[in-house]
């Protein structure tokens, strides 16, 4: 006798990481529960526990998934593609999901979603001929930088910084008040870019003292 078929599950798991993730964007991070979860998706918080087995599970799901959506790099790039590639992808999921970045980097377990990124900076890294010292250097820099960036840029959104600068007295600050109108283009999209390609020219040089690539 062949056995009975259980129910069929309402959600996949992806339909669950996507609704954790959007209350993970509309409530602050000390905020985000399980219960929270679980309302999001009209079920109570046992039925969750049918999904995923703890609050570190979906932040792990959810950050794969974005970081698997995030890596565009092609396996033959050169390196130093494949690292703009791979910190373009963390500078949009940090402006995207500022919220998920600072649960992530406070989980006292490795998340191998975002790990699996800085592997492959790493491996890009060593393969173009840098040392293990300087090659983890530039990963803390490049890394730093794209989630530092998208941070100041969250930090700064509510805020209108030509008005800001319009306040300061003109006589003590002259060259910022000059250029209040523009002022705010020091964190567009555009100086993220800029940024970005001092840091990899600052890398091709290195590389070229040390003899490599």
């Amino acid at each position: 006798m062949a056995a009975k078929r259980g129910p069929r599950p309402r959600f996949t798991r992806q339909e669950v990481l996507e609704a954790a993730l959007r209350v993970i964007d509309a409530v602050p991070p000390d905020a985000f529960t399980m219960r929270r979860v679980a309302d999001e998706l009209g079920m109570g918080v046992m039925t969750l526990y049918g999904y995923v087995r703890n609050k570190e599970e979906i932040l792990e799901g959810v950050t794969a998934l974005l970081f698997a959506e995030a890596h565009r790099a092609a396996s033959n790039a050169n390196w130093d593609d494949q690292l703009r590639a791979e910190v373009r992808g963390l500078y949009s999921v940090g402006c995207r999901h500022p919220n998920l970045v600072t649960l992530v980097l406070a989980q006292r377990s490795a998340a191998p979603g975002m790990f699996g990124m800085r592997e492959r900076m790493l491996t890009a890294l060593l393969d173009a001929g840098f040392t293990d010292a300087t090659a983890l250097h530039a990963l803390g820099a490049l890394c730093n930088y794209a989630l530092g960036f998208a941070g100041a840029q969250a930090a700064a959104s509510p805020i209108d910084l030509p008005d800001r600068i319009r306040e300061l007295p003109a006589e003590q600050f002259p060259r910022l008040s000059a250029l209040a109108e523009n002022y705010d283009a020091h964190l567009s999209n555009e100086a993220f870019e800029f940024g970005l390609e001092l840091l990899i020219t600052g890398l091709h040089a290195r590389i070229r003292i040390a003899g490599g690539c």
